[in-house]
């Protein structure tokens, strides 16, 4: 499974890119499946964005760690149920 950051390279980036790294190793062993992460660097972007796979699933840096975890659970069930 691939999470690809994409984002100004900004605090908002920077500390977007540290809360997935963190919570890398929840996402792997709840869904018995590598997680990959991929940084991408656009100056058009005004938020970060954050996808799981090819999906869109989050816009702007969220006040906090938890509720990142639990919009990437989601995302990655979400995907699960259509594969």
């Amino acid at each position: 499974m691939e999470i690809r950051i994409v984002c100004r390279g900004d605090y908002k980036c920077r500390t977007l890119a540290s809360w997935i790294r963190e919570v890398l190793d929840i996402l792997s062993s709840e869904f018995s499946e590598d997680v990959e992460i991929r940084e991408e660097h656009s100056d058009e972007l005004i938020e970060p964005e954050v996808y799981v796979e090819s999906e869109l699933v989050l816009v702007g840096l969220p006040g906090e760690e938890g509720y990142l975890i639990e919009v990437l659970k989601h995302a990655v069930e979400s995907l699960r149920k259509t594969r």
